[in-house]
């Protein structure tokens, strides 16, 4: 039997890539979209690329599901990957786009978070911390 560190890895490692490729599509679309910068007060996206911006943000949360749930592991277990996947993607995300374009400079820095429904828009400390108590409630919640 694999030890369950194994698949802890593999969920991170995962994590990480898909950080990278997020980070990656964001800074591409942010070019296209903001070439005068990114800044608040943010304009909005044209519909055609708002609704393939939303489309390709609810594939990611699908994404993460898919993978907590590979292997058809109890709910508690697969909820616990599910926020283990999400909070380490969303604290790279922000890690590889400040490598990648000095974004965020600061964490008072005001971000889109998330177009589904509509735009969320809030200081960039607000994600970090959700994604760190996803972390944490991960750790305490998968089972052993």
């Amino acid at each position: 039997m694999k030890s369950p560190r194994f698949h802890w890895w593999g969920l991170t490692v995962y994590a990480l890539a898909m950080a990278f490729v997020e980070a990656a599509a964001v800074v591409t679309l942010k070019r296209l979209y903001f070439p005068e910068g990114w800044a608040a007060p943010f304009h909005p996206i044209p519909p055609e690329g708002l609704m393939l911006e939303q489309g390709r943000e609810i594939a990611t949360l699908v994404m993460i599901a898919a993978v907590a749930f590979l292997g058809r592991p109890g709910l508690r277990d697969g909820a616990a990957r599910g926020l283990w996947i999400f909070g380490i993607w969303d604290l790279s995300y922000y890690m590889f786009s400040r490598l990648l374009t000095g974004f965020p400079a600061g964490l008072a820095d005001l971000d889109v978070l998330f177009l589904v429904p509509k735009p969320w828009i809030a200081p960039v400390w607000l994600p970090l911390a959700g994604s760190t108590i996803c972390l944490l409630v991960a750790l305490k919640s998968r089972t052993r």
